[in-house]
């Protein structure tokens, strides 16, 4: 039961993260930024940062655009999680919702998956910007991936559960 739960969650979070919460980011334009700067793109996830400072900032803007686009997805779950799963009563269904709603692989995904599209420095302000996008379709295959390991997680306490009980029994009896 809880398997299939994995599995009707993590397409539930796919479905709206992209139509709710990612897919519905507008493009902004900001007045002395580039062109690209807020920009959305089609079949990307993309998040802008910016850092003042000499040019050594722009380091610092590509980790700023890092760090938005981890704190976007990561809201993203809050917010899905919230909209559809927040009267669940059983508690297995809760830790199972909690475990996916908290990635503590996400940042490391997040390092990995991102692309640079764009990196500015302007010397006129002094800025560094920088935007960083990751496709679509490998944030889907990350959540199917974390769904299944979860699952199987999922599975083998049940299975280890089932295990521990029948020890527990003493023989002769059922």
């Amino acid at each position: 039961m809880l398997e299939s739960l994995a599995f009707a969650l993590v397409q539930t979070f796919i479905t709206f993260m992209f139509e709710k919460h990612l897919e519905r980011m507008e493009s902004v334009r900001i007045e002395g930024a580039p062109g690209w700067y807020y920009q959305q793109t089609r079949n990307h996830i993309c998040n802008s940062g910016l850092a003042r400072g000499p040019t050594e900032s722009v380091e610092i803007a590509k980790a700023n655009a890092r760090d938005a686009m981890r704190d976007r997805l990561e809201n993203a779950m809050r917010s899905v999680a919230y909209e559809h799963y927040r009267d669940r009563t059983d508690p297995a269904e809760k830790a199972l919702i909690q475990r996916m709603v908290k990635d503590e692989n996400l940042p490391v995904f997040v390092e990995s998956a991102v692309i640079y599209e764009n990196i500015e420095y302007s010397q006129k302000t002094t800025t560094a910007y920088s935007r960083v996008c990751i496709p679509k379709e490998r944030l889907v295959a990350y959540q199917k991936e974390r769904a299944t390991k979860l699952a199987k997680s999922l599975t083998t306490h049940k299975r280890d559960k089932a295990f521990d009980e029948m020890d527990a029994t003493p023989e002769g009896k059922e």
